[in-house]
């Protein structure tokens, strides 16, 4: 049970790193807003592949259990 513990603090984690770099990406200044929303929108559907893994990890866990 600790190995999905961390897996899913990991996936969490990280789902979370990729939604902060999306903002970031976005936000950021600079002349070349086409590339700066093709940038964010790559990491925001990390963000939101990372967070449906961590649902069906914690899902798992749940029904393991």
């Amino acid at each position: 049970m600790v190995i999905m513990l961390v897996l899913v603090l990991m996936v969490g984690t990280a789902a979370s790193v990729c939604a902060l770099i999306a903002a970031y990406a976005y936000l950021r200044p600079g002349d070349d807003h086409l590339h700066a929303e093709r940038l964010a929108r790559r990491w925001l559907v990390a963000t939101a592949v990372l967070g449906l893994t961590a649902l069906c990890l914690r899902f798992g866990w749940v029904l393991l259990s």
